[in-house]
């Protein structure tokens, strides 16, 4: 290479550089010889970087810089940004005679790959070419980015691998215990380690399950109560716990696994708790005698312990008994209920408190319900008196009527014809009976008197039968059933009901209580009734008479409950249905509202025990 072309991009020897590039084994090496290879074609290249799309946290981070990594390269970034906001190459001068920053986009696709940024002392820089140059050299940038992508596609299969055969190793013992075990063997392997350890929760700490290489061990060892000890450091930072740690690691301190390292003399440990649900559920410690715990070995362990988590929790609580079972929910609860966090489940048992407060301490009115029907405190029938036809008829259900108002005619055509015989056969014997006298016949006399009698008292007979062929209103009141309008001439039987009449000043309310409710129901209790018609007025009544025999009826029994009402409304009319509820003191509310739901219990119990 030329004096010139090394006064302006300052790489020293090119032919070392392409050595660099073509030797290269790693991503990370081919990206900065590929990088200083580039700044050999633009002059004045003083610093760069290649930062790639890291799909972690969406940031873009350096891959590779040139000469060497330096604060200064912070300077970069705004010009950066904009070449990202922008999806083009971006060129910035900055203060200064002729420095520039160059940032340009690597595309995959539409997607941003990488961004090449450049910072260059050159006063005539022609940025169109430097752009050009970027644009050339940017194959073997995407070839280097799908390899280190297939690489990294690569190793997370075979971490996969490793980690599903763990898994395998996990679940192919029946026993918890032996499966752990044999875990631990096998991680060892796998990891390259000198000690594998398990712990699993245990009250309010974790405890030792399984050692690698021993299937029985001394708890009261020094190695193993250090090795809890690490395994509960971890359980109550619940992040992962490694030393030594790097120089860029701010993690806190780690005092019980470093006295562990400390024992045992491992050049590195780690500790790590599995966690499922917020909660975790094993810790596994790991040493090393020789090499560190790097990133991938992080990585490894981090897959493993999502998915073995769940798989050593399911089968710990298959192992457990019903009693362990119920133990560790009700654990659970309390834990969330008094513990730190799940304001969701503070908030809900504070809430059933205060229901279940309200249920058991705040009394209320206990009523009884009950189906009513509005019946007349007096009810008179109005029946046929004798055999005979029905002539005419003045009212049906629902007419009000007064005392003697005429309800119903009986054809009485006949009876006014005997009516006329018997008078006439009264008229002859009265006339025989005075010659009698006068003839001073005593036998005659006796003869015809007892004729003469026994037609007048025929004559009365039919007199009365007349007067009661117009059937009369008894009382002042309304006709509550009966409709002989289209009956008219229908021949009718001696005692037939026609009519039914109540009175419409005093009224009877019955009341069906169920025989659930009727121990809750005596005489006197007041209530208050609201019929179908008269919705929005309820009316007060008084309870006036149990009757002691039930009756069946839709299914279900009842026993009726007549009451008296103290103030009738002038709407009211019998035979008109509602709903009565009868006031039976105060009682808890709880205990009202679940006062069917217990008896039903108490019944069905009482039926199933012996």
């Amino acid at each position: 290479m030329s004096a010139t072309v090394l006064e302006r991009t300052g790489v020293q020897d090119v032919p070392a550089a392409w050595g660099r590039f073509v030797a290269s084994t790693t991503a990370d090496e081919r990206a900065r010889a590929w990088l200083e290879l580039v700044c050999t074609e633009i002059a004045g290249a003083r610093a760069a970087a290649v930062l790639i799309d890291s799909p972690a946290d969406g940031h873009f981070l350096p891959l590779a810089v040139w000469p060497k990594a330096s604060p200064d390269l912070g300077k970069l970034g705004a010009v950066v940004e904009a070449a990202l906001r922008e999806r083009r190459g971006m060129a910035k001068a900055q203060e200064g005679v002729g420095v520039w920053h160059l940032a340009y986009p690597v595309f995959q696709g539409e997607l941003i790959a990488a961004v090449v940024a450049i910072e260059v002392h050159n006063p005539a820089l022609d940025a169109g070419d430097a752009f050009r140059r970027l644009h050339w050299g940017a194959g073997w940038l995407n070839t280097l980015l799908a390899a280190r992508g297939l690489a990294e596609a690569t190793e997370g299969r075979d971490r996969l691998r490793q980690v599903l055969d763990c898994l395998a190793v996990a679940l192919r013992h029946g026993e918890l215990r032996q499966a752990l075990f044999e875990l631990c063997n096998d991680l060892r392997r796998q990891l390259d380690c000198a000690r594998v350890a398990i712990g699993l929760p245990h009250g309010q700490g974790v405890k030792l399950w399984a050692l690698s290489e021993a299937a029985s061990f001394d708890r009261h060892a020094a190695y193993t109560k250090a090795c809890a000890a690490a395994m509960n450091e971890a359980f109550d930072t619940s992040v992962p716990l490694v030393v030594p740690r790097g120089e860029s690691e701010t993690a806190a301190a780690t005092p019980k696994l470093s006295a562990l390292q400390g024992i045992t003399g491992a050049s590195a440990a780690l500790a790590y708790p599995m966690m499922l649900g917020g909660e975790c559920r094993a810790v596994l410690v790991l040493e090393r005698e020789n090499g560190t715990f790097g990133r991938s070995e992080l990585a490894w362990v981090d897959a493993l312990a999502a998915l073995l988590a769940p798989v050593v929790e399911q089968r710990r609580k298959a192992e457990q008994g019903s009693l362990r079972h119920v133990r560790d929910d009700i654990g659970r609860v309390l834990g969330k209920l008094f513990g730190p966090r799940h304001l969701t489940w503070k908030a809900g048992a504070i809430a059933l408190s205060v229901v279940l407060a309200v249920l058991v301490l705040l009394p209320v009115e206990h009523r009884i319900s009950a189906r009513t029907v509005i019946e007349g405190e007096v009810q008179r029938v109005v029946a046929a008196p004798f055999q005979g036809f029905l002539t005419a008829a003045y009212v049906r259900a629902g007419d009000q009527v007064e005392q003697g108002a005429l309800v119903a005619q009986l054809d009485d055509r006949e009876l006014l014809i005997e009516q006329a015989r018997w008078s006439s056969e009264r008229d002859q014997h009265a006339g025989k009976l005075r010659e009698a006298f006068a003839g001073h016949d005593l036998a005659s006399m006796q003869v015809l008197g007892a004729q003469l009698q026994q037609a007048e008292s025929q004559l009365a007979l039919i007199e009365e039968r007349i007067v009661r062929a117009r059937l009369l209103a008894p009382f002042d009141g309304v006709v509550i059933s009966g409709d002989l309008s289209q009956q008219i001439g229908a021949p009718l039987e001696t005692g037939q009901k026609l009519f039914e009449i109540a009175p419409l000043s005093s009224y009877r309310i019955v009341l069906e209580v169920d025989e659930r409710d009727i121990r809750f129901v005596t005489e006197g209790q007041a209530g208050r009734l609201v019929m179908t018609g008269i919705a929005g007025e309820p009316i007060p009544f008084e309870i006036g008479r149990l009757t002691p025999v039930a009756t069946t009826q839709d299914g279900r029994n009842f026993f009726r409950v007549e009451a008296l009402l103290s103030d009738a409304s002038p709407r009211l009319r019998p035979g008109m249905e509602g709903v009565g509820k009868i006031d039976t003191g105060r009682a808890a509310l709880g205990w009202v509202l679940t006062r069917r739901f217990n008896d039903w219990l108490t019944l069905t119990l009482w039926s199933w025990l012996p």
